[in-house]
């Protein structure tokens, strides 16, 4: 396996998540993955789940496994053809018609490919990199957790305690590098960025899982978080106490999660960053112009001060998004947001029914 090191006392991470796509990958999708190869020059790409849209029904025939093998191909594509390493984590959408293992075989069969999986660790592709620096010291480590998949169409799996244990004996091992953590799916403390309001007003949306309540809507503080907060946070069911694991020594400087595609703000909970890279790919419900990459800036001299930024499709690509595009860009993000959003449309079909049955009674 190539080794991670600081270049120039340097080093930078791209996170990209939500790729979601079937073989033929958006054309979207690749221009931004391109543009953001080629302006950020990332020395490592992270893949954060989703890649594939595995509900898709290109995906569930019989031959599902080349197909996917090819989709994987495409996506590798970027990476490979410039010679940046990447490594991936799974997403909810990845599993569901084909094994998590013959999936990461696909994943190895490209050079660039660092992802590896953690025996008798639950699930799949659990693994750490270290990046080392100009003195070949381990400056930083990196997580990647497999944060399974669904329970049901509005619940998520929680993490498994053997992973937490797992990331407990790495990180006793490695005597407190610092380290940023990497998966799918959010977990719970990320509600600790948000205030709760009993009036939805322009940005708020209601809770998920245990945050669910009965008027009751949540924003982001803005004092504790700065990005785009565009639909609720869709938490795993639990996270096996890795939180609470990661405030242990001060060594995690930050989590990083994909899954809810409209989100991108981060923030510190407990004195460790949580945040969102916004949904990348565009064969997806998205945010329009505004899907994008979450890039992270070190340098050698002071690694736990990173910088980390996300940037956007209308900034990369400098491109305004096709209206065949703009109108998938409707599609709502849940079932709930749905249903509300054609409760709003029927309200105001009544409302303009209403208005000129009333001018014909006038003019009567």
């Amino acid at each position: 396996m190539k080794q991670l090191s600081f270049r120039n006392g340097k080093f930078t991470i791209l996170q990209m998540t939500d790729l979601q796509d079937t073989p033929g990958v958006k054309r979207e999708t690749l221009r931004l993955m391109d543009a953001a190869l080629d302006q950020l020059k990332p020395d490592l790409v992270v893949l954060t789940g989703d890649q594939i849209q595995g509900y898709s029904r290109k995906l569930r025939g019989a031959d599902k496994e080349e197909q996917v093998r090819r989709l994987i191909a495409e996506l590798c594509a970027p990476m490979q053809e410039r010679g940046i390493p990447f490594t991936f984590t799974f997403g909810n959408h990845d599993i569901e018609h084909v094994c998590a293992q013959a999936q990461l075989g696909y994943y190895q069969e490209h050079s660039c490919c660092l992802a590896y999986d953690t025996p008798d660790v639950e699930g799949c592709a659990n693994h750490n990199l270290l990046i080392f620096n100009s003195k070949g010291e381990r400056a930083l480590n990196l997580y990647m957790l497999d944060s399974h998949g669904s329970t049901s169409l509005t619940g998520y799996q929680p993490l498994h305690d053997n992973q937490v244990a797992w990331y407990r004996r790495v990180r006793d091992s490695l005597s407190g590098v610092p380290a940023l953590a990497f998966m799918h799916i959010p977990i719970a403390a990320v509600y600790g960025l948000l205030k709760t309001s009993r009036r939805r007003g322009k940005h708020g949306h209601p809770g998920f899982a245990q945050f669910k309540q009965k008027k009751t809507y949540y924003t982001l503080d803005e004092n504790k978080a700065v990005g785009r907060y565009c639909e609720r946070p869709c938490i795993s069911s639990g996270d096996a106490g890795l939180f609470a694991a990661a405030k242990e020594q001060g060594d995690m400087l930050g989590m990083f999660f994909g899954h809810d595609h409209k989100n991108s703000f981060h923030g510190k909970v407990d004195g460790i960053d949580l945040g969102y890279c916004p949904g990348t790919g565009f064969a997806a419900y998205g945010d329009g112009v505004f899907r994008g990459v979450r890039l992270f800036e070190f340098d050698e001299s002071d690694v736990r001060n990173y910088r980390t930024r996300v940037l956007y499709y209308k900034d990369l690509c400098k491109r305004k998004l096709d209206f065949k595009q703009w109108l998938r860009d409707l599609e709502p993000s849940s079932v709930s947001e749905g249903v509300r959003q054609g409760l709003i449309v029927l309200a105001g079909l009544g409302l303009v029914a209403a208005a000129i049955t009333a001018l014909v009674v006038l003019s009567a």
